[in-house]
């Protein structure tokens, strides 16, 4: 029987990362397990970062994105008036960082600082950020040229970035787009004439105002968890890739973890054993491997005719996510990306630029400029902006051949809270999420606010030549109601889920956050999104890196990373 030190469960961001530290002893044997494929880093469809607009266009099926998409789908919800919501997930070696927009943003000192104050020490913005460090090489430090294509030079100049806030040395790296679309500028000038503040760094001192976003890019070309940490360090002799096993079960000796049950795509099963069990396969599907082996609400599981092993009420509850709106307009030039007949001779020197020099729209994921910005007063941001140059990208995979633009409105902190339970005992049943937006404390005030706040940057001067009309919500759409009503029907999520595995220590707990371990059980833990005990103030996967970084540490028994 093969038996490992460490079967790690998901080769996700956190995967890969618990996969490469767990493995630089070569004493240390370890397992890492996906049910997709695996060396997906060099497929063309996976380098290209404008490829992200294809994973779920059903009409550019046929170039292979649906490969490495993995979807869920939420109940009705009762406050969107029984709408569903799906849910897309990445699959393969890489995880969702195959199929993601790639923007790298950390999120807020308060937000870490919050997670340490709630009960996980160790856990705050200045004990996370070596490990953020650690993981970066940020190329406008590392090679200060790489942005001297950008605008906006002089007020960048103003405000240079701080190495102390940043590494140089790390796998995973971090950069501007190669090119910048002339409309992402027309949406920089416009937020400057809107009254706000210009931020050259996202994830410097501060996190307000409007600049453009970084990436987990290099040379033109898509990161990935795999490239970043998996490739660099396949060879080892004492990593072993499994790819193509779904994991159906934890196999348990009483509270102890001792393996995992899996069944391949011919439906062939098996399993694999090993000393240390981690759950690394996100917030959908780690709660759900967690209930299905006896580890939960033991009321819920008795339901389902599971046999409860440890009862752990926590397991699944506290699922969060970003709240998303996108306000759409159609343009009266052919300024923005689009697939039109008048734009082909454009469109084919985009497809040379990129052969030629991984520069031009093919480089791009279109979201290229963005905003922080509060809807209070208070110095803390409470929405997110994306300035889409195209009609079609990850949340609206439509509009590839009209002109246009997007401007996505993200709730950062909504409030409210939903939960991952079980539709049945049987593996192949998908979990139930419900995330409940709406109910409770949550409304759509924040949202309406901030759609608000997104208009006043459109109205601005330099996009009137550009702008023909809004297409959603639409002019007539002004009041509250009419606003509310817009954002029932058509809000979703930046498919971030977090917290449903959440480190803490009181009653609704799951996991240790000094040991990364199950409360209650021994031989298993979580590490990945769905132990943040509350949802970050940013696209989720920077702090996914950081975060199985530190684990990766706390599973070692280091008290520090090593210097970056």
């Amino acid at each position: 029987m093969d038996r490992f030190d460490y079967v790690i469960v998901g080769a996700g961001a956190a995967g890969c990362v618990l996969a490469n530290r767990l493995s630089a002893d070569p004493a240390v044997r370890v397992a890492l397990i996906e049910s997709g494929r695996d060396r997906n880093s060099r497929r063309a469809i996976v380098r290209v970062p404008l490829a992200m607009v294809t994973f779920m266009a059903p009409a550019l099926a046929f170039l292979g994105g649906g490969r490495f998409m993995q979807w869920f789908r939420t109940e009705p919800e009762p406050g969107l008036d029984g709408r569903r919501i799906d849910l897309p997930r990445g699959r393969g070696t890489g995880g969702s960082t195959l199929v993601n927009g790639q923007i790298y943003v950390r999120g807020q000192r308060e937000d870490f600082d919050d997670w340490r104050d709630g009960g996980c020490p160790g856990w705050g913005h200045d004990d996370l950020l070596p490990y953020f460090r650690r993981a970066e090489r940020f190329e406008p430090l590392a090679d200060p040229r790489a942005d001297r294509h950008l605008p906006a030079a002089a007020e960048r100049a103003a405000a240079p970035f701080d190495p102390a806030l940043h590494g140089v040395s790390g796998p995973l790296n971090v950069a501007h787009m190669r090119s910048a679309s002339p409309l992402a500028r027309v949406f920089l000038k416009a937020a400057a004439l809107a009254g706000h503040r210009f931020n050259p760094d996202f994830n410097g001192a501060r996190q307000a105002g409007y600049g453009l976003y970084t990436f987990t890019q290099k040379r033109g070309e898509r990161v990935t968890a795999e490239s970043a940490y998996i490739d660099p360090v396949r060879k080892r002799p004492n990593l072993t890739i499994l790819p193509g096993r779904r994991v159906t079960r934890l196999l348990m000796d009483g509270t102890r973890a001792t393996g995992v049950e899996w069944r391949d795509a011919a439906g062939e099963t098996g399993q694999t054993h090993g000393a240390e069990i981690v759950l690394a396969a996100g917030s959908f599907v780690s709660p759900h491997l967690l209930m299905l082996s006896g580890i939960g609400d033991a009321a819920h599981l008795s339901e389902h005719g599971i046999a409860p092993v440890h009862h752990l009420p926590g397991v699944g509850a506290n699922l969060q996510d970003h709240l998303d709106i996108s306000l759409e307009y159609r343009a009266r030039t052919r300024a923005p990306h689009g697939a039109s007949w008048r734009a082909l001779p454009r469109n084919a020197l985009h497809v040379a630029d990129w052969i030629l020099r991984r520069r031009g729209l093919f480089s791009s994921t279109t979201a290229e400029g963005g905003a922080f910005l509060t809807t209070t007063g208070d110095a803390r941001p409470d929405i997110q902006l994306f300035f889409c140059t195209a009609l079609a990208n990850t949340q609206n995979a439509k509009g590839f051949g009209i002109h246009g633009f997007i401007m996505h409105v993200c709730q950062l902190r909504p409030q409210s809270v939903g939960r991952v339970s079980l539709n049945s005992a049987d593996p192949a049943d998908p979990p139930r999420i419900v995330y409940n937006f709406f109910q409770g404390d949550s409304s759509p005030k924040v949202l309406r606010d901030g759609l608000r706040m997104a208009r006043e940057i459109i109205a601005q001067p330099p996009f009137a030549p550009h702008l023909a009309s809004e297409i959603a919500p639409g002019a007539e759409a002004q009041d509250d109601a009419a606003l509310d009503a817009f954002i029932r029907r058509t809000v979703g999520t930046l498919f971030h889920p977090v917290g449903t595995c959440a480190m803490g220590t009181g009653p609704m707990a799951v996991v240790d956050p000094v040991t990364m371990r199950v409360h209650g059980t021994s031989g298993l833990r979580v590490v990945d999104a769905s132990v943040m005990p509350v949802l970050v103030s940013g696209n989720t996967v920077a702090a996914t890196y950081a975060l199985a970084e530190k684990a990766a540490d706390l599973v070692l028994g280091n008290a520090r990373p090593s210097a970056p």
